[in-house]
């Protein structure tokens, strides 16, 4: 709106010459803040101004306060000035009190409308980082994991266990397909859910904004439901487990997707390199042969789903993968 600092050195005073009038906005903080130093700061501006002019000085104070609860430094600011407006930092929002201007300048509705796009921002900002669907798998690998823990009988032993991971003689013989997905949401240990929900959070919100929420998803469940079946044939050749879950296996598949859009975008893609997709990558299968317990074919099979999954895109999209959704 054309205002300018009124002090190089300050960055809190700010004003506007308007046809009849100086326009002045003060910007502070509420913290350790008294009425009067703050009506003794705003005489001294209106003193300098009125000195080199014979325009009238309109002045505004815009406080930033750490949240909408106003102590009562701020309810004594308030009630003693008429020119204050209150901006809360942790609602991100404007409040204007009945004893004070409800416009000044035009400033309000341009205020209201950078406000809302900011908050857009803030939005698109977190969704970048953590995703929308990526929190959402998350969340449901935790609240299973919960509802595990408190049916547990005195044994150890869960029903969700029994009824949600993979299990070869339930799958063939009973014909239990469900397993194949559920699976994949179901973990037996703390560790065991917290490790895979650490790279989950590394790479998911990554994957899923170059290909979008619904690629994303689909892809996740495809390499997840290929590691689950990866690991029921190596139940049948031999290794075998009475049950088996985790989301592992979906998540080397978000592993080998990045690798692949890595490779075609010069060696980088959302923040991470190529070599250390291919360095995770290794040390995630070479762990899964020296460690015990640990279900390697479903790793195998979850990155090579999700080598599939990449070059599958790339072919569609016919063109080099960008930090954007496809």
């Amino acid at each position: 709106m054309g205002y300018k600092k009124l002090n190089p050195e300050s960055n809190n005073v700010y004003g506007r010459l308007g046809t009849d009038a100086i326009y002045v906005v003060v910007l502070g903080s509420s913290r350790d803040l008294r009425a009067e130093s703050l009506q003794k700061f705003n005489r001294q501006i209106i003193h300098d101004l009125s000195a080199d002019s014979d325009k009238r000085i309109e002045l505004l104070n815009i406080l930033l306060t750490p949240n909408g609860l106003f102590d009562d430094s701020v309810n004594e600011i308030v009630s003693k000035m008429s020119n204050v407006w209150l901006f809360s930092e942790d609602y991100g929002k404007l409040y204007v009190f009945e004893n004070q201007p409800m416009d000044f300048d035009g400033l309000q509705p341009v205020l209201d409308k950078q406000i809302l796009q900011e908050k857009g921002r803030n939005l698109s900002r977190i969704r970048k980082t953590f995703g929308v669907i990526t929190p959402i798998l998350i969340l449901i690998n935790i609240i299973i994991f919960v509802i595990s823990v408190y049916t547990r009988d005195a044994a150890g032993n869960s029903w969700l266990e029994e009824l949600l991971a993979d299990n070869l003689y339930d799958v063939i013989v009973e014909k239990q397909y469900y397993r194949i997905i559920t699976s994949i949401f179901y973990h037996f240990s703390l560790i065991h859910l917290f490790s895979n929900m650490v790279v989950l959070v590394a790479l998911g919100a990554r994957v899923e904004n170059l290909m979008g929420r619904i690629g994303f998803l689909i892809s996740y469940l495809f390499c997840g439901i290929t590691a689950s079946i990866c690991s029921l044939i190596s139940c049948y050749l031999g290794n075998y487990y009475t049950y088996a879950g985790g989301a592992s296996g979906a998540i080397c598949g978000l592993m080998g997707v990045l690798i692949v859009f890595a490779f075609f975008n010069k060696g980088h893609i959302s923040g991470i390199s190529l070599k250390d997709l291919l360095f995770l990558s290794v040390l995630t299968i070479l762990n899964g042969y020296v460690s015990d317990g640990i279900d390697n074919a479903a790793h195998v099979g979850g990155l090579i789903a999700g080598l599939l999954v990449g070059i599958i895109a790339i072919l569609i999209h016919k063109a080099v993968v960008k930090d954007k959704p496809m």
